[in-house]
């Protein structure tokens, strides 16, 4: 979700470097600094190798967001990626900032790919935004939000996106819509709102647990995913195919952050906007890319009894 008010400022921040990325790697957060990402944010606030026992390794990544913070996300908490990246499969494990002591508190975790130059490639009209994003309210840890953008213009908020919206303890699709516009929804159907159906997760909450997130983006479609905690296996949240101008096509930076936002509520929750008056944390597990996936990949989990188990895609 944009931060309009601020995003053409961002947006200089960002432009290209034209760097290739590794073809795989994992970041595990359990050195000083990172060879993969950059801290765009004061130091204090993105904490390397902070111990915590429910982490593959005992080691997190910790985003930490101050109390009375500067909203947008240039006032939280944010990593970037050093190179940029162009397709390929990109993963995640980590656990949302936890709002449930301030439940009007307006805080977004966010794990995504963005690129915006302000220049208008593909001739529009329009500056392309390249971003493929995972988002959580903190107001709201049960739904998941998911969106594409390709174009964002903040004077005017002109647009070009399509976004899909996942109540995960009901299993509710909340939406699946095509946008120019703030607000107004454009329902898709066909390939490009499959699967028509998710199946309810009743203990999910991204605030008090750590799921594992990925999307995997193509020239032809992006796929939405998480590992479903109660068999291990790969859960489909929305596997996108629909026209390549809907799809973003260049390379982009790498990034996850935790920011306050004045200005995007959960539906039927409008006063969950508020600034937050106690420092939130979002940790992150780890962080992978790979330009391809193997056939049949197989992972090794680690469950709380400490039994391990291993399961394949």
């Amino acid at each position: 979700m944009k931060n309009h008010s601020v995003l053409g400022t961002i947006a200089l921040m960002f432009a290209t470097s034209g760097a290739a990325g590794a073809d795989h790697f994992r970041e595990n957060w359990s050195g000083a600094t990172s060879p993969h990402f950059t801290v765009r944010a004061p130091s204090a606030e993105v904490l390397f190798n902070i111990p915590e026992e429910t982490a593959g390794d005992g080691r997190v990544l910790q985003l930490l967001l101050p109390a009375n913070p500067r909203p947008s996300p240039g006032g939280g908490a944010e990593i970037q990626s050093r190179a940029t990246y162009l397709y390929g499969h990109f993963r995640t494990r980590l656990k949302t900032a936890d709002c449930s002591a301030q439940p009007g508190a307006g805080v977004v975790t966010g794990y995504f790919t963005y690129l915006n130059d302000g220049k208008d490639y593909n001739g529009n009209g329009l500056p392309d935004n390249c971003e493929i994003d995972f988002e959580w309210l903190g107001a709201q840890p049960e739904v998941v939000y998911m969106t594409m953008w390709t174009d964002y213009r903040d004077a005017d908020a002109a647009q070009r996106r399509v976004g899909r919206a996942i109540n995960l303890k009901t299993g509710q699709i909340l939406y699946t819509c095509y946008y120019e516009a703030f607000g107004k929804c454009q329902p898709l159907a066909g390939p490009e709102a499959e699967p028509t159906t998710v199946p309810a997760l009743p203990e999910y909450n991204s605030a008090t647990s750590f799921y594992e997130y990925g999307f995997d983006w193509t020239p032809t479609g992006v796929t939405w995913w998480m590992t479903n905690p109660e068999n291990g296996r790969r859960l489909v949240l929305w596997d996108y195919q629909g026209p390549s101008a809907r799809i973003p096509s260049r390379a982009s930076y790498y990034m996850t952050n935790l920011w306050h936002t004045p200005g995007w509520a959960p539906e039927g929750m409008p006063g969950a906007v508020q600034k937050p008056t106690v420092p939130l944390s979002a940790f992150v597990d780890w962080t992978e890319y790979a330009t391809r996936a193997e056939p049949t990949e197989q992972r090794v989990r680690r469950p709380k009894t400490g039994q391990v188990r291993t399961t394949t895609d």
